[in-house]
């Protein structure tokens, strides 16, 4: 009988009457807006996370782990400039609003 830690993972014949299992390693962090992956997030199952410090998990800036640099400037410029009043709220793209601070 396979052990219940093993049953979700990947299984791969290696001959006849011999499986190996195979644990998959999770997606790659992507950002929120544009899909792109995340530099300076780790890539390691739950487990491995867990004993990592705070800052070897996420970059320490703002939307760090979850937009990239690109999506960040777009986000803090729509900021200012709402602040500001050079832009109205409405002007602002709908996916961008959510990152917003109110």
């Amino acid at each position: 009988m396979v052990s219940p830690s093993k049953r979700a993972a990947k299984k791969v014949l290696r001959s006849k009457d011999r499986r190996i299992y195979i644990k998959e390693k999770p997606a790659k962090t992507r950002c929120a807006l544009c899909d792109k992956k995340l530099h300076g997030v780790p890539n390691r199952c739950r487990s491995e996370l867990a004993k990592l410090a705070k800052t070897e998990k996420r970059p320490e800036r703002p939307f760090g782990g979850v937009l990239c640099g690109t999506c960040t400037t777009r986000v803090v410029k729509a900021e200012t400039r709402v602040k500001h009043g050079l832009m109205a709220k409405s002007d602002v793209d709908f996916r961008v609003l959510k990152y917003m601070r109110k």
